[in-house]
């Protein structure tokens, strides 16, 4: 049986991950809502620097991610949590609870968040493509990225 401080130990584990899962599942957030950056530097952004009018605004697909694992210890596994309801994800067929399991030819397999996103995001206009663990099966979808202003406007015609 395990000592009390080991229990301890374990809790204060898994409460750390789901912190951790929580806060990149609204980092990742932050485009699909219109609020980008708001207040975070530059490197605290996974989704790269937003505020450089330098670079072209990132092309997005309209999905928030989740990390998780079914036990403590056990490996992450990248699920989509939310989609754009007009966002390219959702045309693409994409849903809530899908498992990501490759970018572009690329295992998100011992891969960081921060790299995942980085994958996913690029040059408005050019595709992405994801290899998607569905409840039935497991399939390629191609997807392509658009800006924010995109779904801001396809929004505020509904």
């Amino acid at each position: 049986m395990p000592s009390s401080s080991t229990t301890l130990s374990l809790l204060e584990t898994f409460h750390v991950r789901l912190l951790l899962a929580a806060l990149f599942a609204l980092l990742l957030m932050i485009p699909i809502q219109g609020h980008a950056q708001q207040g975070l530097p530059p490197q605290g952004n996974p989704h790269g620097d937003l505020s450089n009018p330098m670079l072209p605004p990132p092309g997005i697909i309209g999905v928030a991610l989740h990390l998780t694992a079914e036990r403590i210890g056990d490996p992450a596994g990248l699920f989509i949590r939310a989609t754009h309801p007009l966002g390219p994800a959702v045309r693409a067929g994409l849903t809530h609870g899908q498992e990501i399991l490759a970018v572009d030819g690329q295992s998100v397999k011992g891969k960081t968040y921060r790299e995942v996103v980085s994958m996913i995001r690029g040059e408005i206009g050019t595709s992405v493509t994801l290899l998607v663990k569905t409840f039935s099966d497991v399939k390629e979808v191609k997807i392509m990225r658009a800006s924010e202003a995109q779904l801001t406007e396809e929004e505020q015609r509904i």
